[in-house]
């Protein structure tokens, strides 16, 4: 996702803006069709493969067949693929429409009162599944596509997934007892308020097998 660059990278880039645009039509689109919690896969399989399908046919040269949101998006990656001097820069534009995508979705129906909660363990594993389903589609049009479902579906474990279940570990408590595993330890700052947690890697011992915290803290310096 963060490799599109924005005003940000060069204080004129506008791929973000242009993408957001599309992202949110399409995404607006694939809410209202989101019914109940098992649509979502059937939904979020359908706009992925469109999408590839309808950007593969552009790179072939060929007109956009129509202007639904699928066929925007497609075109506006189309767009910003012809914009920069070397082959393959839509595969990077395309990570970070569909990231944007699978987060505005969730969004939309908490906005809508649809759901209460933008993410939940059911959430997660179909978004994961049609992500999946999406990249061992995509493998025939030998464009890199399915490379960037698969590499969505790894960002979204390691930057979204890994805090909820942290979260749910202080809520609920680990399940982890094996040789080897991970816990918990806060962040605070100089003041000692709290920042956040990390994970220690630790061999299995009596000292922390039953604990979902470690006792000990790592405090955030301030930059000098």
């Amino acid at each position: 996702m963060p490799y599109v660059p924005s005003k940000k990278t060069d204080g004129k880039s506008t791929d973000r803006e242009m993408l957001n645009k599309a992202v949110e039509a399409l995404a607006r689109e694939a809410a209202d069709k989101i019914t109940d919690n098992l649509s979502l896969l059937e939904v979020y399989k359908t706009v992925f493969l469109d999408v590839a399908a309808a950007l593969a046919h552009l790179l072939k040269g060929r007109p956009a067949a129509n202007k639904t949101a699928v066929w925007n998006l497609a075109k506006a990656l189309y767009d910003l693929e012809n914009a920069y001097d070397y082959e393959g820069a839509f595969l990077g534009e395309l990570n970070y429409a569909m990231t944007r995508f699978i987060q505005r979705v969730p969004q939309m129906k908490v906005a809508n009162n649809s759901w209460t909660q933008e993410l939940r363990y059911w959430l997660y594993a179909r978004t994961v599944s049609a992500l999946i389903y999406a990249s061992h589609h995509t493998e025939d049009l030998d464009l890199g596509i399915d490379g960037v479902f698969e590499d969505i579906k790894d960002e979204y474990k390691r930057r979204v997934n890994l805090a909820y279940e942290a979260a749910q570990i202080l809520k609920s408590g680990d399940c982890y007892d094996t040789p080897y595993y991970t816990r918990l330890v806060e962040v605070v700052d100089e003041d000692g308020n709290p920042v956040g947690h990390m994970e220690v890697m630790l061999k299995r011992g009596d000292e922390t097998l039953a604990k979902d915290m470690l006792d000990g803290k790592i405090v955030l310096k301030k930059k000098n």
